[in-house]
């Protein structure tokens, strides 16, 4: 089994309890973080990694921002569809890593703790820079590897459990990552105290 298809098992395998493991962190920050990403996006928007559709809400409502969502998990699309009244979006499934759209089509690109789970996040970043227009932006709210070692210790031995069961990694260099990818980071926000949660606005090296 490829690295993708492991992962896509994962994720419809527990697609129907995804919400409950997140409820925890959902209610004490990241329903706090959601409309502060979002306010960014305008334009012809594109989510990577849609999930159970939290983010659907966050949309900017006084913008005219026009919303394609994709995801690799059939299972968390069907989860994600009591979440999309009154909100107009096209769901599509598809890999992050190979995106099915022409170049430069996309004002905005955003992720919300995805970068953490594509099997090769500088291809996944790869695909938005190509398809994201010369002018536009890449907004990635990603969980991330510390720069304190003790920790940073904590989530290497982490991580193969993390990765194993669940399908995210927990010890990614995701800055470094979208560098890799073709994108200058121009914004980067610790969402917290640490430097675990942050915030990534990048722009396309085109």
């Amino acid at each position: 089994m490829t690295e993708t298809k492991e992962v896509l098992h994962r994720y419809n395998r527990y697609s129907h309890v995804y919400d409950i493991f997140e409820t925890i962190m959902e209610e004490i920050a990241f329903k706090r973080w959601r409309p502060e990403v979002f306010s960014k996006v305008e334009g012809r928007c594109l989510e990577v990694g849609f999930g159970t559709g939290k983010n659907f809400t966050h949309y900017p409502k006084d913008k005219d921002v026009q919303i394609v969502a994709i995801d690799l998990s059939p299972g968390m699309a069907a989860k994600s569809k009591k979440r999309t009244t009154g909100v107009d979006v096209d769901m599509i499934l598809m890999d992050a890593q190979h995106l099915a759209f022409k170049d430069n089509v996309f004002d905005s690109v955003v992720t919300t703790f995805v970068l953490c789970s594509i099997p090769d996040p500088v291809k996944g970043v790869e695909e938005f820079v190509r398809v994201c227009k010369p002018d536009g932006k890449i907004i990635n709210m990603e969980h991330v590897r510390t720069r304190n070692r003790l920790i940073a210790f904590m989530q290497d031995l982490m991580n193969p459990i993390t990765n194993g069961f669940f399908g995210f990694n927990v010890n990614r260099d995701t800055r470094t990552n979208i560098e890799k990818g073709g994108a200058t980071v121009i914004e980067d926000k610790h969402m917290t105290i640490t430097d675990i949660f942050r915030l990534f606005v990048s722009k396309p090296n085109k």
